[in-house]
């Protein structure tokens, strides 16, 4: 959040995307990540960017190239 906040960012769209057992953890930096990813969706829809965030089952690496795939389809759709 504090890199974000230095440095905004400037696309006017934005896919975020998480695993929805990411934030389950004892890891203190990951167990933020959950909260984090909706303040900055909640933030970038405020200013009116297009931002979707994707629920995904799974830790971070799980089917990560078909996760990856989505982003890239829903970039390319059209969204009015």
């Amino acid at each position: 959040m504090e890199f974000e906040q230095r440095h905004p960012i400037q696309a006017q769209r934005v896919y975020l995307s998480l695993g929805d057992r990411e934030e389950r953890t004892r890891n203190a930096v990951m167990a933020v990540v959950g909260d984090n990813i909706r303040t900055l969706h909640s933030q970038l829809t405020e200013c009116s960017i297009d931002c979707t965030l994707e629920w995904n089952s799974g830790g971070h690496f799980k089917d990560a190239d078909m996760r990856t795939a989505k982003a890239f389809r829903w970039m390319m759709e059209e969204h009015t």
